[in-house]
């Protein structure tokens, strides 16, 4: 991972058929990497296993990226399977399925996985009309001051975290642009931003 990136996901779930060989399925992240991890139930087994990806929720644009030849499960216990994707696309969600055996496909998963400099930032959705989660680097968990100034510079709403995210909410302030800091208490260092707010 690039020096002065932050990996930001969130996870997104659709179930698109019944699972009887899965157990589990699931994804993390690790290092900008996707690390797919699945079981399959004791007593089932299949010929072979394809994972596919797609950065659109469908059944149509989804692309072969690993094919695992052989047979797969166990009929006295279950068998957990991992597969790292290397080169997710970056700043989209990624959806993962599995297909076992040629038969079965596996629930979507999705994960986001969102690249920030460590002297940016990332606001979506913008502009704010309900909520909005502004992203920045914070790799060590330091406390971290927002500040949002109107046109008079005057500050019209102060908040602190120790995480990687504020939401912003558009009911907290009146509709105008507006202009922020995110200043990192240990560090010291200042984030400027600005961000339109929409009733």
């Amino acid at each position: 991972m690039k020096k002065g990136l932050s990996i930001l996901f969130v996870f997104i779930a659709t179930m698109v058929s019944s699972q009887t060989i899965l157990d589990d399925f699931a994804l993390d992240l690790n290092q900008g990497k996707v690390l797919l991890a699945w079981t399959i139930k004791s007593g089932s087994v299949c010929n072979g296993i394809q994972i596919y990806r797609s950065t659109i929720e469908d059944s149509i644009n989804f692309e072969l990226i690993e094919d695992i030849q052989g047979v797969c499960g166990d009929l006295s216990s279950p068998v957990a399977y991992t597969f790292t994707d290397e080169n997710p696309v970056q700043n989209q969600v990624n959806y993962y399925k599995l297909l076992l055996g040629g038969q079965e496909f596996s629930e979507v998963l999705g994960i986001e996985v969102l690249l920030i400099p460590s002297n940016s930032y990332l606001l979506k959705p913008h502009p704010i009309v309900s909520s909005s989660s502004l992203y920045f680097y914070n790799s060590n968990n330091n406390d971290v001051e927002l500040k949002v100034f109107d046109d008079f510079g005057s500050v019209v709403y102060k908040n602190q975290t120790n995480s990687n995210r504020f939401i912003l909410d558009s009911s907290m302030i009146s509709s105008g642009l507006y202009y922020f800091t995110l200043e990192n208490k240990s560090n010291k260092s200042i984030i400027n931003g600005r961000a339109l707010f929409l009733e």
